[in-house]
């Protein structure tokens, strides 16, 4: 199954911000729209993005310096790892936990449509798991039954 198979049940608007915004900014926006990531421009291109992590090890870094006095860009993820619509979704989330992160942009004819995150994955990863196991206590049913004759 591919990624865009997924999209249609999972997967978030991408929402943008500035880099040169701030992380109070950033910290708002994503508060206000329930999101736990936003991809970062400067102008109209992508430089980045910025999680709840980054926002974290930002605290960690400036201290008592005040979230309204820090950019964005400042403390954004830059190198951003991506996956297209047709990439297949188990190399997807193979590929999320081989980098070790926890949101993912999904770009088709090179723009972002999409910010998946792992919570989404696990939920199209359990639902597989369930129609399987489904299947599997059917087979087994029918063995018994056939086993009976």
């Amino acid at each position: 199954m591919q990624i865009r198979d997924l999209l249609t049940d999972v997967g978030h608007k991408p929402l943008r911000i500035d880099g040169f915004q701030t992380l109070k900014d950033a910290v708002l926006t994503m508060t206000e729209q329930n999101q736990s990531a936003l991809i970062v421009m400067d102008g109209r291109k992508t430089v980045g993005i910025i999680t709840e992590r980054d926002i974290l090890r930002s605290y960690v870094k400036h201290g008592d310096l005040p979230l309204s006095k820090i950019q964005v860009k400042d403390v954004m993820t830059e190198k951003l790892i991506v996956a297209k619509s047709d990439d297949e979704i188990d190399v997807t989330i193979s590929l999320m936990r081989q980098a070790g992160i926890r949101h993912l942009p999904v770009l088709e004819a090179g723009e972002i449509i999409s910010l998946l995150n792992i919570c989404d994955l696990a939920h199209y990863q359990a639902g597989n798991l369930s129609a399987e196991l489904h299947y599997l206590e059917e087979y087994v049913d029918d063995l018994h039954e056939a086993g009976r004759d």
